[in-house]
């Protein structure tokens, strides 16, 4: 199947815009095609990922391959690496069927945040449940359900010896995910009487064995008899609703699928995967593969039908290792890391790093999560993620905006949808997301300067005045006494050139009436604060005036690196 022409072409000259660099700068036009259009037919079914062999790939193929591609290494040395192909005008991720602007667009009540994605109460438990589906391979064996009401869901366990870990995790991350604007599915913490389980027919279990035959009873009993029952007789689960419309598999973070006419942008090169890493490094979401994936053929409130891109399985997340907590190593090194070995192979193991030192999980239901060791720029998932591997600081940046976005008292009330029963361990967990959130965003923010939220309004007599927020300022990572902005203005022709290098020491200030008579251009904004001796990097913003020099508005803004 040929995919249209009209997106590739739009791709590349939005690949050309985003090269250009030049002293004058130079706002990116092009137009990114919407890639919700309706298709007649889901594209065929994809099978499961093999996480094996997809390890070998990102592990040792990959590294190959990239050691021999030339142009890459040249712009990683360099500094120069492809920007992503998904930007507006304003350097943000437009809605599409991969991410939607939530909480950084229009802020989420706490009503809302607490809600996330779920739309129902939960899988009803006052009637019975009918297994449809079962696993009993590993530590944690678990079932999908249907209850009286006729919804579905994947009902899995905790760990033994590990209550609220990864139901807890998997909730709590889901939440945050979902606000921050990606697809994600339902996730109910729930209880349940096992007396309400009842066997559905020709239901087939994949064994511990990895054979897949009919389930029986006495199959039942075995998976019952392996978790772990609360004081009064009931069991604790994670209950993930099926995901709407009909799955196709997952989808890789490189490449595009053939098959879907609306996939013309190489995932590697999307920002909302590349920016991925920065808020992955914060909830410690290990495992970022493929196989967490799903792609599902839906049909929207228009009836119009296309393919979405869902994030799923977030019970490693947080301090949860699926199994129990996670090894310390975690979210420090690949599972296969070379520069590990190789460390330890030439100090004969006698260099430790702090994460491989003993320590002491101080709450079960939390596990490892922790901002002890932690670097926002060190972050490592189980295996190497090829769009992680293509983030530039813009990238870094978008990532850390969203992840600024929440503040102590969102969190809070996000982190009580866990349900856990020990209020310490909740306090415990929301202090360990603060401070990471604050660790990733200081560092992030003075990568590049965090203005941002631009608005432009009329003011009294005619005057236009520009105001931003200073993000590290909102956050309490920065004071907002004695920070400077440089501000530079200039217009495309330069007809009317007004004087730039003034220092103001407010986030808001009138521009020009002379230069907005002369029809506009761009206005350039630098940084610098009280502790620091040098001006940031500049961030450039586009003024569009109409031809009577009186309507003015912001058409756009770049970012330098």
């Amino acid at each position: 199947m040929h995919k249209p022409l009209l997106p590739t072409i739009a791709l590349c000259v939005l690949g050309l815009s985003i090269a250009v660099a030049a002293e004058q700068p130079v706002l990116n036009t092009a137009t990114i095609p919407d890639d919700r259009n309706c298709i007649s037919q889901p594209p065929p079914s994809r099978n499961s990922i093999n996480d094996f062999a997809d390890a070998i790939d990102k592990q040792f193929a990959q590294p190959i391959e990239y050691a021999f591609d030339i142009p890459r290494g040249i712009q990683k040395l360099t500094g120069n690496r492809k920007q992503a192909f998904n930007t507006d005008a304003f350097d943000l991720v437009p809605a599409s069927s991969w991410y939607t602007p939530r909480h950084t667009a229009n802020p989420l009540s706490l009503e809302e945040l607490q809600l996330g994605p779920n739309r129902i109460d939960g899988p009803n438990t006052s009637g019975t449940w009918t297994i449809v589906r079962a696993k009993a391979d590993g530590v944690t064996p678990g079932f999908a359900i249907e209850d009286q009401d006729g919804n579905r869901f994947f009902i899995k366990f905790d760990p033994p010896g590990y209550s609220e870990l990864a139901s807890g995790a998997e909730v709590v991350a889901t939440k945050i995910f979902y606000a921050a604007g990606y697809f994600t599915p339902e996730n109910y913490v729930v209880t349940f009487d096992p007396a309400i389980l009842t066997m559905g027919e020709g239901v087939k279990l994949i064994d511990e064995k990895g054979r897949k035959r009919s389930m029986n009873d006495a199959d039942l009993e075995d998976i019952l008899e392996r978790v772990e029952y609360l004081p009064d007789g009931r069991l604790r689960a994670l209950a993930s609703r099926y995901i709407p419309g009909k799955p196709i598999g997952p989808f890789r973070f490189e490449g595009t699928i053939e098959e879907d006419p609306n996939d013309f942008i190489p995932h590697q090169h999307r920002r909302e995967l590349r920016g991925l890493y920065v808020l992955g490094s914060w909830l410690n979401h290990i495992d970022s593969k493929a196989q967490n994936s799903l792609d599902s053929y839906v049909t929207d409130e228009n009836s119009c039908s296309y393919v979405r891109h869902y994030l799923i399985d977030f019970g490693t997340c947080l301090g949860s290792g699926g199994r129990g907590p996670h090894p310390g190593y975690r979210g420090h090194e690949n599972e296969i890391d070379p520069g590990s070995i190789f460390r330890k192979i030439i100090t004969l193991g006698m260099w430790v790093e702090e994460y491989e030192k003993p320590d002491t999980v101080l709450y079960p239901s939390i596990g490892r999560y922790s901002n002890q060791g932690f670097h926002p720029d060190r972050f490592h998932s189980i295996f190497p993620n090829p769009a992680y591997d293509n983030m530039t600081l813009r990238d870094a940046y978008w990532g850390a905006r969203l992840v600024a976005s929440f503040s102590d008292h969102e969190l809070e009330a996000i982190v009580q949808t866990g349900q856990y029963s020990n209020p310490d361990a909740e306090a415990y967990l929301v202090q360990q997301l603060v401070n990471r959130r604050d660790i990733i965003c200081k560092y992030w923010f003075e990568k590049m300067p965090p203005m941002d939220h631009f608005t432009l309004h009329e003011g009294e007599g005619g005057k236009y005045r520009l105001t931003f927020d200073d993000l590290a300022v909102t956050l309490g990572l920065e004071e907002s006494v004695g920070t400077d902005y440089l501000v530079s203005i200039g217009n495309q022709t330069d007809a009317g050139h007004i004087p730039d290098g003034d220092i103001l020491d407010s986030n808001e200030f009138d521009l020009p009436e002379e230069w907005l008579a002369a029809g506009g251009g761009w206005v350039s904004l630098r940084m610098r604060r009280p502790n620091k001796r040098n001006w940031t990097q500049a961030v450039h913003l586009f003024v569009e005036v109409d031809d009577r020099g009186r309507d003015a508005a912001l058409t756009g803004l770049v970012r330098d690196e």
